[in-house]
């Protein structure tokens, strides 16, 4: 099988897609980290000890489907920028082309449905509405190519699709039993949603930016403005759980999670202390890790 993108097997071409721009490995950790935690947490705001199930490994393949549809959308969307700033990107090289982007992100999508679909239906249908809503954006986005040179407004119209990831773990895990539906496993979507709010604004709020680039740090914000938010959006997310699962209620492994917090506040340091020219992309990254990861060993040792 050739295309018209490459002489290589689209197989062969694929692959090599992913291992420039959506590592497998990294992500799967990821989301497994993310719907353990998810899991975890709304299981500790009841009272309870969480045990991973299969249900637990669906949810994070499905969330790991939904990240490289995402990608795949992407990649799109940034065609000209990256003309521009990132030559060396797969879409702009010809080693896929824009048809066949398409195609698989329909396939990986269709696939995520049916197989959420016998194990939860609402999510099913929540997760449909997320890839729409993701798939609209993309062409909306296409039209109006400025949209993605503003960061703020950008912000506005695309993080729905984070916050319909948590609905769709909200769905699914109050649809297969694990938590009962209600008020604290569904305001713990706010939580992942601000976390993951840390990590967008910390990879984009560098001081000085170059012209062209999208950064925080060069919107309204300013360099200061940009590294503050930051700040905040780690705090917001430790409070909210704190006030979800109310740890001091519960054992000392509790608190696991909130030894995250030296990663924000070490980036802080560093950024607004101005010893740091952008904000330190690797302590937003630990910050997500050591959340979740202390989400899911203090809900299995509980």
């Amino acid at each position: 099988m050739t295309s018209a993108a490459g002489p290589a097997p689209a197989l062969v071409r694929y692959r090599a897609f992913l291992g420039a721009v959506f590592a497998p490995g990294v992500h799967l950790t990821y989301a497994v980290l993310w719907a353990g935690a998810y899991e975890a947490a709304a299981v500790l705001a009841a009272g309870g000890a969480w045990r991973p199930s299969a249900g637990s490994l669906v949810r994070a393949v499905t969330i790991v489907a939904v990240l490289l549809c995402l990608r795949l959308a992407d990649e799109r969307m940034d065609e000209s920028y990256d003309r521009v700033h990132n030559p060396d990107r797969p879409l702009v090289t010809g080693l896929v082309s824009v048809t066949e982007l398409r195609r698989a992100g329909l396939a990986v999508a269709a696939l995520a449905v049916v197989v959420n679909a016998p194990l939860a239906p609402w999510s099913a249908v929540v997760l449909a509405a997320l890839l729409g809503y993701a798939e609209l954006l993309t062409r909306f986005a296409l039209r109006m190519p400025t949209l993605r040179d503003r960061p703020l407004p950008y912000i506005v119209v695309a993080y729905p699709v984070q916050l319909m990831i948590g609905g769709y773990l909200y769905a699914c895990a109050t649809g297969t039993g694990v938590v009962p539906p209600g008020a604290r496993p569904a305001l713990l979507t706010l939580v992942f949603a601000a976390a993951f709010l840390h990590f967008e604004f910390a990879r984009k709020t560098v001081r000085a930016p170059r012209a062209g680039t999208r950064t925080y740090s060069g919107t309204a914000l300013g360099a200061t403005g940009s590294g503050v938010l930051t700040l905040g959006w780690a705090l917001v997310a430790c409070v909210l759980l704190a006030a979800v699962t109310e740890p001091w209620h519960l054992p000392v492994v509790a608190f696991l999670p909130y030894l995250a917090l030296v990663f924000p506040i070490a980036g802080a340091v560093a950024y607004l202390g101005g010893r740091a020219r952008r904000w330190p992309t690797a302590f937003a990254m630990l910050y997500l890790i050591v959340l979740d990861a202390g989400l899911v060993v203090g809900g299995v040792l509980a």
